[in-house]
């Protein structure tokens, strides 16, 4: 058994229930050291003022209980997924709309430079875009609205300008859903989609996620997806191959590297959240995505630390996760 504690709680980033830093939350903070946090619509319905003093007190949180400043983020896509919506902050347009306009380029400027200006003001340092999977016009289901386009070159373009210009307003930006989930179809939301395209169909598929590395992206989410060409075994979410082979190695992407949401029913209809996190951290995921309920996020920190207990859990891992969430955001 080890007498160190890691610092296991950075691995998370985790909702929070309501508008106010509740009680539990705060609890989560000083007793495991969790300090990244995704804000939804539920966290800021009272406007601007009310948002910013959610993101100072966990600030004052984290700093009170010795941990690095807090990486906070959101989902700001624009179109149908925008958190911080009006009334309160301007609208925003969604990636089709941006892609159907009669100056995409100049649209998608406006599109990252309006997300940035409203969470910059806020303190919300981590965007959770630009999607970058691709979908026909019209497609529904998890990615209506949401995509650029069917077109690798075009969503290359848009999103490597989306990337460049959101960082450049000082926000990070996030690419998703690694490698890919246009040809999925089921919603990961609620089952876990297997892909059976060929690897060289993927793989020119993935060339927006490859611009997005080339452009900086600071950071990448992956999906829980199985693309059977890829790893026969295991979606994206535990796979050692498509994480360490092909996006680290191949890609050559060394930023921070995220979950989608580990409450989905792509990962909990196929075993428990906590082994879920633990197989997760074990394929190369620096961050994990636990979203909604207290118990699955205890869930997950149970199971994390039996697993540290065990040695499973290797501290040059858990330390080259740390150096990269501070060497992304100067934590």
């Amino acid at each position: 058994m080890r007498n160190k504690r890691a610092p296991l709680g950075q691995l998370l980033m985790i909702g929070i229930p309501g508008t106010d830093l509740d009680p539990e939350s705060l609890l989560l903070i000083r007793e495991h050291g969790v300090g990244n946090f995704i804000l939804f619509t539920r966290n800021v319905r009272g406007g601007p003022d009310q948002t910013k003093k959610l993101c100072d007190d966990l600030n004052e949180a984290c700093a009170d209980a010795g941990l690095p400043p807090p990486l906070i983020a959101v989902d700001q896509e624009g179109g149908p997924v925008q958190r911080l919506a009006p009334p309160f902050w301007p609208g925003i347009l969604s990636n089709q709309e941006v892609a159907l306009s009669k100056n995409p380029e100049t649209q998608v400027n406006i599109q990252a430079e309006t997300a940035a200006k409203i969470l910059d003001s806020l303190g919300i340092r981590l965007n959770m875009a630009p999607v970058l999977d691709l979908a026909p016009t019209g497609t529904e289901g998890v990615l209506k609205g949401r995509s650029y386009g069917p077109d690798p070159q075009e969503v290359s373009i848009l999103g490597e300008k989306y990337i460049r210009t959101l960082q450049a307003n000082g926000v990070g930006a996030t690419a998703k859903h690694f490698p890919g989930i246009g040809r999925a179809g089921k919603d990961p939301h609620f089952q876990r989609p297997v892909v059976t395209a060929p690897r060289k169909t993927l793989m020119h598929e993935m060339s927006p996620f490859r611009a997005s590395v080339e452009a900086g992206v600071k950071a990448v989410m992956t999906s829980h997806v199985v693309f059977t060409a890829l790893d026969p075994d295991e979606p994206a979410t535990f796979s050692k191959i498509i994480v360490n082979e092909l996006l680290r190695r191949e890609l050559g992407f060394q930023g921070l590297l995220l979950t989608d949401d580990l409450e989905m029913g792509g990962i909990t209809g196929h075993g428990s959240l906590g082994e879920a996190a633990v197989r997760a951290i074990l394929a190369g995921h620096d961050l994990l995505l636990i979203c909604h309920r207290v118990q699955r996020i205890r869930e997950a920190l149970d199971s994390l630390e039996k697993a540290w207990s065990q040695g499973v859990l290797d501290t040059g891992k858990l330390d080259l996760s740390l150096t990269r969430k501070m060497l992304s955001f100067e934590c």
